[in-house]
């Protein structure tokens, strides 16, 4: 779930993008008459007038000055823009700084154990996501391989040193996962990713595939041709997929793992 001050921020930020661009289009008009201009129109002929904005004067403005009237008719619409977007900004700051959901979650954590027992809150707490998550994406459900011979930080079993390193970098930075999830491809194919990991901010699920062997040309091939079959499934790199890989002369970068992590999944 994407938190709404996110959300405001997402919106601040286009404002002040906007903002910019109105400065810069301001700035075009400088030096022009300090005078409105008035239109009116007379046997469908429209009729502008330059106005004194202090005695309220008017003064029929010639077809020779329409190229003036016209940067003044656009810089008065400048104007107003970027008075409008001035008030917008101050609002939307003035919001964010009254609207976080943290504050909704901080009701609930401010209770006694005995009533947070008994609350449902109105937002799922962080912990009680990953609780369900893990429990919706059950891990080791891949029985066609004998069980994994090297353990974790987390006391798990998995197939490779590499696998081990992944894991316990997702223990490290805290980013939930589990190994070998049991996925169902909408194009029928059954598979195994390596790790299911969650990206709690944003509450998404991605997978993660460590490619051991890309050096060996028949481990290559069938593991393109998996990758394949996720992107017709919906699954793209760097959305909901990740790919981690090595050869038998440049083994995993942990820093590349790290890298990946903080990019995709905190």
């Amino acid at each position: 779930m994407k938190d709404y001050k996110e959300l405001l921020i997402e919106k601040q930020t286009e404002i002040n993008q906007l903002l910019q661009k109105s400065q810069k289009n301001l700035a075009k008009y400088r030096g022009l008459p300090n005078k409105r201009i008035r239109s009116s129109t007379s046997n469908n002929c429209v009729q502008y007038y330059f106005v004194d904005p202090e005695t309220g004067e008017s003064k029929y403005a010639k077809n020779g000055e329409y190229t003036l009237v016209k940067k003044m008719i656009q810089r008065d619409y400048e104007v107003a823009v970027n008075s409008k977007l001035k008030k917008m900004e101050k609002e939307i700051e003035k919001t964010i700084k009254r609207c976080d959901v943290e504050d909704i979650h901080s009701i609930y954590n401010k209770l006694p154990l005995s009533k947070r027992n008994i609350v449902v809150p109105i937002i799922e707490t962080d912990e009680m996501y990953i609780e369900r998550w893990k429990q919706e994406h059950a891990g080791n459900q891949n029985t066609f391989f004998e069980d994994g011979k090297i353990q974790t930080n987390n006391g798990e079993r998995v197939r490779s040193k590499s696998e081990k390193i992944i894991a316990d970098l997702f223990e490290k930075y805290n980013v939930p996962y589990v190994y070998e999830p049991y996925l169902e491809l909408s194009i029928g194919h059954i598979v195994y990713p390596d790790f299911a990991v969650l990206n709690v901010r944003e509450r998404k699920t991605i997978y993660w595939e460590h490619l051991g062997l890309i050096d060996n040309e028949d481990y290559a091939k069938k593991n393109m041709l998996k990758i394949y079959d996720y992107s017709r499934s919906g699954y793209h790199l760097g959305e909901n997929l990740i790919l981690s890989m090595e050869t038998f002369d440049t083994p995993l970068n942990s820093k590349d793992v790290i890298r990946e992590i903080m990019k995709y999944c905190v």
